[in-house]
């Protein structure tokens, strides 16, 4: 068995058994070494090198840029290898930024972090205790790592295992980014959510026994309770992805359980207009001056425009060193993409970040923990409305509440409007660039985005 001192002192980004841990010739060589001094570094070299031969087994996890890449970039393995015998899996795919080489996993970037952080982190601790056994089969560690009895795992029963694991990853990421944490909390809420609507439907199935009849009986209940086709369909969704991190953490055959599934829940684009505010409307909004909190909450909303219709979240926690030389930069956090979005500030959005001196290194005052921020976004929605309400704001193009994304559709329409090309608008917005020509467009240059920018804010 190993001592404590060197399983500790191993790397924990690689899973590789050492001569030192795990060698009887090892103990052979220290005694030689000890013993007989005149024992030569060429024979203890022979020794150690025999040995890594024998047992030296190998558990990796890859990214494998070799490989043709996909949209969703190159293929995430797990190498087993020992000797001249090498077996791999692929758990996922990831872009080269999204991939932290020295740490063998993925940064909180990629779009399915919350997901495949705990995956990875779990297949690490089995390979860690399969090195630690002595294994030498490559085969035979190959199924010891992915294989598994599905029979008895519950369909629930892994859903909240699998929260229980993100939780435990927004923690960890939370040391060092309350905004990305926040994010994941926002996702794992989701997950809550769907996963107790589900609960009645999901008691004594299987993970590999989810079938069609099951998810069409749910998805039936909701329709006759009223809930909207959007809702019932991120439901769906969110099934759907908790199931697919089983099939990906797990070896069985997917069963395509949720095809046919979302048939008549998808909405043509013009069935679902975004809702927005015109010019008239949004100088209004600029010209209110309350006496309360609620001018807060409509300076937050204008900013949101003035940057670009940036989120509620990027707002919120936004740092003083982001705003230099009279321009702002940050990441829109929904993307996942590290799409850096730089923009001049407008006079109008710097009187009103005036407004709110703050001594730390955060650019607003208001608390950042999550329940914090859970707390503002509830009263931010709430006072805003009743703002729309006393003052008579209207929505386009049919009516509604000014919700958190009001302004952001607002800056899109207007800058439509002003027919600023459609790529400048992406730029401003933080918008993914899906295809491929795209993808290789040069940024526009700083004085263009920055004159589109100011003729939409007007």
């Amino acid at each position: 068995m190993p001592s404590k001192q060197a399983v500790e002192g191993s790397n924990p980004s690689a899973f590789t058994t050492k001569p030192t841990e795990f060698s009887g010739f090892f103990a052979f060589d220290d005694f030689c070494i000890s013993y007989f001094p005149t024992f030569t570094t060429t024979k203890r070299n022979f020794l150690r090198h025999f040995h890594e031969q024998i047992t030296n087994m190998k558990i990796e996890i890859k990214l494998i840029t070799s490989r043709k890449e996909s949209l969703e970039g190159f293929p995430l393995v797990v190498e087993i290898a020992h000797q001249n015998k090498r077996k791999s899996k692929t758990i996922a795919f990831s872009k080269v930024n999204h991939f932290i080489q020295d740490g063998k996993t993925i940064s909180s970037r990629h779009p399915d972090y919350d997901v495949l952080a705990p995956i990875i982190m779990e297949l690490k601790i089995r390979a860690r205790k399969l090195i630690l056994s002595g294994v030498t089969d490559v085969e035979k560690t190959y199924q010891d790592m992915f294989a598994m009895d599905f029979s008895q795992i519950g369909f629930l029963d892994y859903a909240n295992k699998l929260i229980a694991e993100m939780k435990s990853v927004a923690e960890n990421v939370g040391k060092y980014d309350l905004k990305a944490k926040n994010k994941l909390l926002g996702n794992i809420r989701c997950y809550d959510n769907v996963i107790a609507q589900f609960g009645n439907f999901g008691k004594n199935v299987s993970l590999q026994n989810l079938d069609y009849e099951i998810l069409m009986r749910f998805k039936n209940y909701n329709i006759s309770i009223g809930n909207s086709k959007p809702t019932i369909h991120l439901y769906l969704r969110t099934l759907r992805s908790i199931y697919n991190k089983g099939i990906l953490m797990h070896k069985f055959a997917d069963q395509k359980p949720f095809t046919g599934v979302f048939d008549g829940l998808k909405t043509r684009s013009y069935d679902s207009q975004k809702k927005y505010l015109d010019r008239e409307t949004l100088v209004k909004l600029e010209n209110l001056e309350l006496k309360n909190e609620k001018q807060k909450y409509v300076d937050l909303f204008l900013l949101q425009f003035y940057f670009g219709g940036c989120d509620l979240i990027d707002l919120y926690y936004l740092k003083k060193r982001q705003i230099r030389k009279g321009r702002i930069v940050f990441e829109r956090t929904k993307t996942n993409t590290g799409t850096r979005i730089d923009l001049k500030v407008h006079p109008k959005a710097s009187a009103l970040l005036a407004k709110y001196p703050n001594d730390g290194d955060w650019l607003f005052p208001w608390k950042k923990e999550n329940e914090s921020y859970i707390t503002f976004r509830r009263n931010y929605q709430r006072d805003i409305l009743l703002v729309q309400t006393k003052h008579e704001l209207e929505v386009l193009p049919d009516g509604g509440n000014i919700g958190i994304k009001v302004a952001r559709h607002t800056f899109a329409n207007l800058a439509k409007i002003l027919n600023i090309e459609t790529d400048v608008i992406r730029e401003l917005m933080g918008h993914e660039r899906d295809d491929v020509d795209n993808y290789y467009k040069d940024k526009y240059p700083e004085a263009i985005r920055d004159k589109a920018l100011f003729d939409i804010i007007g």
